[in-house]
């Protein structure tokens, strides 16, 4: 199957306007001059993140269907992620000499190396005997995706597309009941094994299973596989990330709904098709990497500079230069650093690119 499926560049739009509320209006209320005025509105919005590990499912489904090893996927997924890391990465770094409100504080050259390698800063820490930071708060979710990347790869190689869906639901499934487990025994295994399963982060196993049940049954048109995927994504969000809130429970299933939804209605396909969700779904990749601490930096420079606006006003011009930023990156930065990265590799690992895609 090679036709794009338009509808989920929408609702990549959909996870990064949410997200982008979030941080905006609810994820900073002690720092933002409007405080929590609007926190109740915009408090779900987090979920967008749930909502990126669904599409995510989906599409690794599909892009491991049309790969010939394990090496070439992964290939293929550095190729699709590090530019964009890349630029964006710098770009934080060189910028927050001008915004010293960042909630991060002042990142440290050694922060570049978890997003540039995809591995989370405490492993980095580690192995280096040192303490290496976070650039962006908001990157924890690519290392998520780096390791579901490395297992999916390996689990459908060694089982197949349909086992896959299920091997992801094990091990969230263990997951859940290992955190359950060691809060009422002491057993000294079972926390080791708590703490890998922990540091492999399938706690968000759930959703990317959820993703992958659904490509199924978008390939296959074979309604169980649809049955399954409701199952498995109401299932992940009775506990989403820990948190047994109703609203963040009511949250999460609102959204898996709008997810699987989305491949059985025709009118809401229409709406995901829209210019301007699509728009944010082209450009939400980068907007999601670089804009949290300078929104905030932004939104405090501006009320320190005009006291008296409205509280929602403060947030549209950071938020516009943003979307602007990470256009002008999908444009033309992240195509360049691409095609010079492919110049400069090996022609083996370029022409395996160019015949798999």
């Amino acid at each position: 199957m090679s036709a794009r499926i338009e509808h989920l560049d929408g609702l990549r739009g959909l996870a990064i306007l949410m997200v982008l509320s979030f941080h905006a209006f609810s994820r900073w209320p002690d720092l933002v001059p409007y405080g929590d005025q609007y926190s109740s509105i915009f408090q779900s919005g987090w979920l967008g993140v749930q909502l990126f590990f669904l599409i995510s499912g989906f599409v690794i489904l599909m892009s491991l269907e049309r790969c010939s090893s394990i090496g070439v996927f992964l290939f293929k997924r550095w190729v699709r992620l590090f530019p964009a890391m890349l630029v964006c990465s710098i770009l934080v770094f060189a910028t927050s000499v001008f915004l010293p409100e960042r909630p991060s504080g002042k990142p440290e050259l050694i922060y570049l190396l978890p997003g540039l390698t995809f591995i989370e800063p405490v492993w980095w820490s580690k192995l280096l005997g040192i303490n290496v930071g976070e650039l962006e708060g908001v990157f924890w979710s690519l290392y998520v995706e780096f390791k579901f990347y490395v297992i999916a790869s390996v689990l459908y190689f060694s089982l197949g597309r349909n086992r896959l869906v299920f091997a992801l639901l094990f091990l969230y499934l263990s997951d859940m009941l290992l955190k359950t487990l060691v809060t009422y025994s002491d057993n000294g295994s079972l926390s080791f094994i708590n703490e890998i399963f922990t540091t492999l982060s399938f706690r968000y196993f759930g959703w990317f299973a959820a993703g992958s049940a659904f490509y199924v049954f978008h390939d296959t048109n074979n309604k169980n596989w649809f049955y399954l995927g409701v199952f498995i994504s109401l299932i992940s969000s009775v506990i989403v990330q820990g948190d047994l809130s109703m609203p963040s429970i009511v949250g999460a299933m609102l959204v898996s709904a709008v997810f699987f939804l989305s491949f059985v209605s025709i009118k809401l396909q229409w709406i995901l098709k829209s210019r301007v969700l699509c728009f944010f779904g082209l450009i939400s990749y980068p907007l999601y990497l670089i804009h949290e601490n300078a929104m905030i930096s932004m939104i405090i420079q501006i009320n320190h500079w005009i006291p008296a606006l409205p509280g929602y006003v403060y947030p549209i011009i950071p938020i516009v230069i943003l979307i602007g930023t990470a256009y002008l990156i999908v444009k033309y930065s992240e195509p360049y650093v691409k095609r010079t990265l492919l110049s400069i590799l090996p022609k083996s690992s370029f022409s395996t690119y160019r015949s798999k895609k």
